[in-house]
């Protein structure tokens, strides 16, 4: 799954009569290190166990940093272990790029670089513990971009 932020209107429960987010102490440490993750073009990692309300967190504050700042954020998300090809192509078109994907690997990670080096953009990966070693290493963090990765639980790398 690939695009943007989802609408606030579907954020988990915000649906249900009167529900709005409340700012918890959780959701300001979320917010802070989001902010610092950005401007420092680093990666990091918000854990914890299913349902504690980490989606809800990135994307209340990323919605608040693209009205803010103007951030462009983009966003992956995986249901299944994806292929190294199969997070270059969701990469493709999380980024809006034009064309076909690149066929050879080191042709998509060029296309990748100067893409973000003409537009930097935030991107999150979202239910991102299905990736393993050789995909997670396929991310743009490298390349400079900021990524905020979803995940249940740490592995090392």
């Amino acid at each position: 799954m690939t695009g943007q932020l989802p609408p606030r209107e579907t954020d988990h429960h915000t649906q249900l009569p009167d529900a709005a987010v409340v700012t918890t102490r959780a959701l300001l440490a979320a917010r802070e290190n989001i902010t610092d993750t950005i401007e420092a073009g680093a990666m990091m990692c918000l854990h914890g166990p299913a349902g504690v309300g980490k989606t809800l967190a990135a994307n209340v504050c990323l919605r608040e940093l693209e009205r803010a700042r103007g951030e462009e954020v983009c966003r992956i998300a995986f249901r299944a272990r994806p292929t190294a090809r199969a997070v270059r192509h969701e990469l493709f078109a999380a980024l809006g790029l034009p064309g076909e994907p690149p066929r050879h690997p080191s042709e998509f990670d060029r296309l990748l670089l100067d893409s973000l080096a003409a537009q930097p953009r935030t991107l999150v990966v979202d239910e991102a513990q299905w990736l393993n070693r050789e995909t997670f290493r396929v991310l743009p963090v490298r390349l400079g971009s900021p990524v905020l990765a979803d995940r249940d639980r740490l592995r090392r790398w």
